[in-house]
């Protein structure tokens, strides 16, 4: 596979490709999934093929601060996403990731293996001394991936998320420092 940013024993992170539009629009147009996230459930394909393509033209502007497929090796779907975003250059750096997976595969440790694909990338190459990642509390299983992936929960702000849905919702923050990855 070309653009590949890490594997895991599973698993293929890499940009995201044009013909990626029919697994993306799958986990995009479940409106279970994206209740908890900043964008609105997909109604058809051309919201994700414009997707795509604004994330691949992104590309060019930040190559690692960016979204990218995950990919699940057997079969080669695209089952989901993670995100570098916010880097902040001082004192080392410090960057917020953030994931989405597709509800066929919850459960099945795709997405705790997902991002401590992303940790350990971080850390081989040096973006970060802090990682920081956020979840709606009335999404305790992004949480719980988070904690099996090693990050330590820091503390709730109040109604400081909005949704999809245009709704205010508390927000909980979870780090880990690059010394508390393990490689």
């Amino acid at each position: 596979m070309k653009n590949i940013k890490y594997e895991t024993d599973r698993l293929v992170v890499r940009e995201w490709e044009k013909e990626d539009y029919k697994d993306l629009f799958e986990f995009a147009s479940d409106s279970e999934i994206t209740k908890f996230l900043h964008f609105k459930t997909y109604k058809n394909v051309e919201e994700a093929k414009k997707r795509i393509a604004s994330i691949r033209e992104s590309y060019k502007s930040s190559p690692l601060i960016n979204n990218f497929a995950v990919v699940c090796k057997t079969g080669n779907k695209v089952i989901g996403d993670v995100n570098i975003s916010t880097y902040k250059p001082q004192a080392g750096g410090s960057v917020h990731i953030g994931y989405t997976l597709n509800r066929k595969y919850q459960g099945k440790g795709y997405a705790t293996e997902a991002i401590i694909g992303v940790l350990k990338f971080i850390k081989k190459n040096n973006l970060a001394k802090r990682i920081e990642a956020t979840h709606d509390l009335a999404n305790p299983k992004s949480g719980n991936v988070l904690k099996r992936a090693g990050m330590t929960f820091e503390g709730i702000a109040r109604k400081a998320g909005e949704n999809n849905f245009h709704s205010r919702y508390d927000v909980a923050h979870y780090s880990i420092l690059d010394e508390e990855i393990k490689l």
